[in-house]
């Protein structure tokens, strides 16, 4: 059942209620009227009767009278009055006012409880009065019918009113279910108006609002799926530069030294080949350091082999061999007196190794300063400050700064950014370690 029929049905509910109680009332209030007129109709009736009979005596038709009497009660609303004789039998009657019943059932429901009156005419019989309440619950019918017509009428009209009321209240909920469908199917265009009434309304605002968030996440999602892609073909293209410059050569010269050791060795030059087997191991041995850097870079295994301090100054070294003219200044605390957890460790490592790549590649700094320590207030941090030139807008959202932010947020962190000499990048870390190592 739709919410519009049920808010029609409850207000019609409560309308039929309250007109139930109404009638009930206003029948309870008749049934009394019509005691009390009943009663007072009793009460002139007597009096009538008490005045014709004390003038009896000087009557000379003393039964004439008594018929006119009686006669003279025709056409009354409330009572009907007869004659008796001594004997008992009727010898005249009045006819009351003729009327149109009420229903039987109707009538059943009034009870004025007004007992018939006997008045004795000294020895010339009695007359009865009797109350007679049909007149009154003819009338009383009548202005119930024409109640219930009104009420009927009135009801009509007001479900009408009701019905087209309410759906044109509710109609922006339809918007409403439009826009969530295409939200849930990923349209964040979706638009409602802001319409109907102010309750309304303001969920209108407030479903634009979301749809505009979630418009601006999917296009920072998108942002940050293009950065991933760009740092990844960055990194493909250091890698392979790495492996042609660096590796390349050596593999070659190893190739190099092994046929000469063995032409050596073949002809009984065993002194010879000793050196040329030397320079193979060196050879080897520069290559697996090199090995080693690349995949500090994809992955810093010294994190869980040597800490943080000792994994920052492995990422500083391989800059600084890349870099010589550049100072770099470091001062990384203990893991013991940072008590971090693997997570923050690792969101640490990654803002340093992000804001080293930075500032060698854009800053163009002659000295880079790199500070992680504890805080008096409990907080974490790490610092990279570079004297470099101050260009472009780091803040306004490079790839490798939203990185870094999306990092530290996920790790209950704040990431400053500030510009003077050149750009410092500060992270800290508020969350305590319980709380870290759930942080995804």
């Amino acid at each position: 059942m739709s919410l519009r029929v049920r808010i029609v049905l409850a207000i019609a509910l409560l309308f039929l209620t309250g007109s139930a109680v109404g009638l009930a009332l206003a029948g309870w209030q008749a049934d009394k009227v019509l005691r009390e007129e009943l009663v007072a109709a009793m009460a002139g009736g007597r009096l009538t009767i008490a005045g014709a009979v004390q003038s009896l005596p000087r009557s000379e038709d003393p039964a004439g009278d008594l018929t006119r009497l009686v006669a003279s009660f025709d056409g009354a609303r409330h009572l009907r009055a007869s004659l008796t004789d001594t004997a008992g039998a009727t010898l005249a009657i009045s006819h009351p006012l003729p009327v149109e019943p009420a229903p039987a059932w109707f009538a059943g429901l009034f009870h004025p409880d007004v007992a018939a009156e006997r008045i004795d005419l000294q020895g010339r019989g009695a007359i009865v009065l009797t109350p007679v309440a049909a007149n009154d619950v003819a009338a009383v019918w009548t202005e119930f019918v024409d109640l219930v017509g009104v009420l009927a009428v009135s009801f009509a009209i007001g479900a009408i009113l009701l019905w087209l009321t309410v759906g044109r209240a509710l109609r922006p909920l339809s918007d409403f279910s439009a826009a969530f469908e295409r939200i849930g199917a990923g349209d964040y265009a979706a638009k409602v108006r802001e319409a109907g009434p102010s309750e309304l309304a303001r969920v209108g605002r407030a479903v634009n609002v979301m749809a505009a968030r979630l418009a601006a996440m999917q296009d920072r999602t998108h942002r940050l799926e293009q950065q991933i892609a760009t740092l990844q073909d960055e990194e493909r293209a250091d890698l392979a530069r790495d492996l042609h410059d660096e590796i390349g050569p050596h593999l070659f010269a190893v190739n190099v030294d092994a046929a000469m050791a063995r032409r050596l060795i073949d002809e009984g030059k065993s002194a010879e080949a000793g050196r040329q087997m030397g320079a193979i191991q060196q050879s080897v041995a520069h290559m697996q350091r090199l090995v080693r850097d690349i995949l500090g870079r994809l992955r810093p295994t010294e994190l869980i082999d040597l800490g943080l301090a000792a994994a920052i100054g492995e990422l500083v070294d391989f800059w600084r061999a890349r870099h010589p003219a550049i100072a770099f200044e470091i001062d990384v605390a203990e893991d013991e007196t940072l008590a971090l957890t693997e997570n923050a460790r690792e969101t640490l490592y990654r803002v340093v190794q992000e804001g080293l790549a930075n500032a060698v590649r854009h800053g163009r700094p002659g000295r880079i300063e790199v500070r992680v320590g504890r805080l008096t207030d409990g907080e974490v941090f790490a610092r990279v400050a570079d004297n470099g030139a101050p260009t472009g807008k780091p803040e306004g959202g490079g790839f490798g700064l939203i990185g870094m932010r999306e990092r530290v947020a996920a790790a209950k962190g704040t990431l400053l950014i500030e510009r003077g000499l050149g750009w410092t990048v500060t992270a800290r870390l508020t969350a305590r370690a319980e709380e870290l190592e759930d942080a995804p």
